[in-house]
């Protein structure tokens, strides 16, 4: 017992110096940040991961701009399009080629996967390496793009996921709605979980 609680100190003291390391940073102190050598040395995660760039860019920009519509299911397409990517670069080159916001209106898993690949020909890297959903012939494509393309298509517009989303009464459902599809896994389905929770979609539930 005494072990495991000077582990949770640790880890406590750490993840204090790290939110230090932030405040520090938004606040425009000069470094060093801390006085921990590890921490100033090396890159770890933010203390909250709500305050990741990504993350942020995902609630500021995608989840929350005024000009998106905020019908859930178009919510939901946008969090999950996103987040399966988990890349800016690759959400604004969509975007861009596009020539309008993502809705659902003009998602189609055929024309966005035309453009991925074109961004791929180009040299794009167009998935994130902070953490991936799986890879495979689920959907019977040879890419992975095309069939995580599939993948949001089945989800959002064919089985309509939003209306089992809203209903939850525990995010432990949302994420066991999640986990029930192919290519995403557990640790996958919780980030998403996580994801769709920064939008008030969950109406009987929070973290």
């Amino acid at each position: 017992m005494q072990v495991r609680q000077e582990i949770f100190d640790t880890y406590w003291r750490f993840a204090a110096m790290r939110q230090e390391v932030f405040f520090n940073k938004i606040n425009n102190v000069p470094p060093p940040w801390t006085s921990d050598p590890i921490i100033n040395t090396y890159k770890f995660c933010n203390a909250y991961r709500a305050s990741d760039r990504v993350s942020q860019y995902l609630i500021r920009n995608v989840i929350y701009d005024e000009n998106r519509s905020k019908n859930e299911e178009e919510v939901i397409l946008r969090i999950l399009l996103f987040k399966i990517f988990n890349k800016i670069e690759t959400w604004e080159y969509l975007e861009k080629k596009i020539g309008d916001y993502i809705t659902l209106s003009n998602f189609d898993s055929n024309v966005y996967s035309d453009i991925l690949q074109e961004a791929m020909n180009l040299g794009y890297v167009i998935y994130t390496s902070a953490y991936m959903s799986c890879a495979s012939k689920e959907f019977g494509y040879d890419k992975k793009h095309q069939n995580h393309l599939a993948l949001i298509d089945k989800m959002v517009v064919q089985d309509s996921v939003v209306n089992c989303i809203v209903k939850a009464k525990k995010f432990e459902d949302v994420f066991q709605i999640i986990q029930e599809y192919p290519l995403l896994g557990k640790f996958m389905a919780y980030q998403l979980a996580t994801d769709i929770n920064y939008r008030s979609l969950l109406k009987n539930s929070r973290l």
